[in-house]
């Protein structure tokens, strides 16, 4: 009898979208079934991994890189270890790519190894976009990569733009993918049973975009030179003043060029830790759990952008740090006889 293979959800979608965000939903959504998630980023720095709520579900998070090229290889040991480890038995994948992936070389993983092929099958490829911000990207050939391999492509912030920006918004997609399923949503929430449990993968329609995905070998992938990462991290707690000045002040006039920002954020004299995220000129933070009194305490913050200024924005983010409380001056005990 044929062991049965742990479907596979592939979650793609340009930066800032709302893939974490979603993929939170669908965990929470499920709350019954155990389900592995692996999340990459680009850029050394780790921060989804925090932002995912994923209780007793274990995550994988493979940084200093993106999943279709530098670390595609650790894809695949990850896939292996988080099967392995797991102490109750794995029912679901789910795999984040970073924003800045192109899908065809991660199918290429899955699709091209005996040995994944009789452990797992992709379900489906869901690729989450920006309502808002598709326009500004949807000639970058890695957005239209994404969206040209989605089974399903979820219209994400759908609150920020007007239904004649909606009607573009489709057009544009459909004349990139007009097979894909489209799900209209605020805040990336979509029942998880529209996305999770039905079969939609075809590797016939796969073939017919890139005819060379099961060849074996090295898929031609190169990103836009002008696109980095900058990670930046505080070990002491940011004046929320200072930061909530600098950031505003940042994002007014290097917006366009700031793709995505995202951190874990430790204010003074705030006990709970604070999500951040920001898309071009839209900034948002929301508070998380409380810090344990035995917990290390530090600010992470990651830029992905063109033509960052790594130097200042360094600088500008330990600006915002308060200053540590000066050690006692120890003077001098006099007696007198």
């Amino acid at each position: 009898m044929p062991i049965a293979r742990i479907p596979i959800t592939l979650v793609s979608g340009f930066l800032g979208a709302g893939k974490t965000t979603l993929v939170n939903h669908l965990l929470a959504e499920y709350p019954g079934e155990h389900i592995g998630v692996i999340v990459n980023e680009f850029g050394e720095v780790g921060i989804d991994g925090q932002l995912m709520v994923a209780d007793d579900n274990p995550v994988i998070e493979i940084t200093n890189g993106c999943v279709c090229c530098t670390v595609r290889r650790d894809l695949a040991v990850a896939v292996d270890e988080i099967l392995r480890a797991s102490v109750r038995p794995i029912e679901r994948l789910i795999i984040e790519t970073s924003g800045l992936a192109d899908p065809a070389p991660v199918l290429q993983t899955f699709l091209a190894d005996p040995d994944m092929l009789q452990r797992v099958e992709l379900e489906s490829v869901v690729t989450v976009v920006d309502a808002c911000h598709l326009r500004w990207h949807i000639t970058d050939e890695i957005v239209r990569e994404q969206l040209a391999f989605a089974d399903v492509v979820v219209v994400n912030k759908m609150e920020l733009v007007t239904a004649a920006d909606m009607q573009r918004l489709e057009r544009d997609i459909r004349q990139i993918n007009p097979a894909a399923q489209l799900l209209q949503t605020r805040q990336a929430r979509v029942p998880a049973g529209s996305l999770l449990g039905t079969q939609r993968f075809s590797l016939t329609n796969v073939l017919a975009i890139e005819p060379g995905l099961l060849d074996g070998g090295e898929h031609d992938h190169e990103h836009d030179a002008s696109i980095q990462s900058q990670c930046l991290v505080g070990p002491r707690a940011l004046d929320p003043v200072r930061f909530n000045r600098w950031i505003n002040q940042l994002v007014q006039r290097d917006g366009p060029q700031l793709l995505r920002i995202k951190g874990v954020l430790w204010f003074d004299g705030e006990p709970r830790r604070f999500f951040f995220h920001g898309v071009h000129m839209l900034l948002d933070a929301k508070p998380g759990g409380r810090w344990q009194p035995d917990e290390h305490r530090e600010s992470r913050l990651v830029f992905i952008g063109r033509d960052l200024d790594g130097d200042a924005l360094r600088q500008g983010f330990l600006d915002c740090a308060v200053a540590p409380t000066p050690s006692p001056v120890l003077r001098p005990h006099l007696t007198t006889h």
